[in-house]
């Protein structure tokens, strides 16, 4: 995978953006600015203007640059050019979903109403339908995807894990993202939480017994 500025260019254009918006919302923001909510969506932590304002943006420029450059350092660098597409799909939906934080944790604090307890679960639950319809694409890397021992070990039980693993995470999360719409304060976190990590429980269960059975 090489550095091409003609497929990068709508990517940093996501990324530009917020950093353009930062600079002309500071003057506007809050001495104090919202940076965390508890699970009912109330404020419960504060940060200075210019960490509120900027920390997002600048953590995904920080992200773009990690994701360029971490399969250079994978002993399993030849095989990201086989699931380039997924990769790139992976970028593309963590950067679009700190784009999406920056705008409505801006909005809040600007002071106007957003219930960060709803739409911040439900972009997480988005993401997580969406790294599900890809994972089962991806080959084996040290970096991306379920990588235990046993899946970086075998690359049968990889496969195996990730195509059984893309479906535990598309059932999981539409789960999770149903119980976030319809639900609110502690039973929806609950139904989110669950509907993460009990495909991740389950997906670590089965890889490791198929991994047990490929080894007798």
């Amino acid at each position: 995978m090489k550095f091409n500025l003609k497929k990068e260019w709508p990517l940093l254009i996501l990324l530009v953006i917020p950093v353009i918006a930062a600079v002309f919302l500071y003057p506007h923001m809050p001495d104090q600015v919202p940076i965390h909510w508890n699970i009912n969506g109330e404020v419960d932590n504060y940060g200075s203007r210019l960490f509120g304002t900027f920390f997002l943006p600048i953590l995904n420029l920080f992200l773009y640059a990690m994701f360029l450059i971490m399969p250079t350092f994978d002993p399993k660098r030849v095989n990201y050019s086989k699931f380039e597409s997924s990769y790139n799909v992976i970028r593309y939906s963590i950067h679009l979903l700190f784009l999406f934080l920056f705008v409505v944790t801006a909005a809040a604090a600007l002071g106007y109403d957003v219930n960060i307890g709803k739409w911040v679960p439900a972009g997480i639950c988005i993401m997580f339908i969406i790294f599900g319809n890809i994972m089962g694409r991806v080959r084996h890397n040290y970096f991306v995807g379920f990588k235990f021992p046993w899946t970086l070990a075998n690359e049968e039980v990889w496969k195996k894990t990730h195509q059984a693993g893309a479906k535990a995470m598309v059932l999981g999360g539409i789960g999770a993202l149903i119980g976030v719409l319809v639900t609110k304060g502690t039973l929806s976190f609950i139904l989110m939480m669950a509907g993460i990590f009990i495909p991740v429980a389950f997906i670590t269960v089965y890889s490791y017994l198929l991994y047990r059975n490929l080894e007798k």
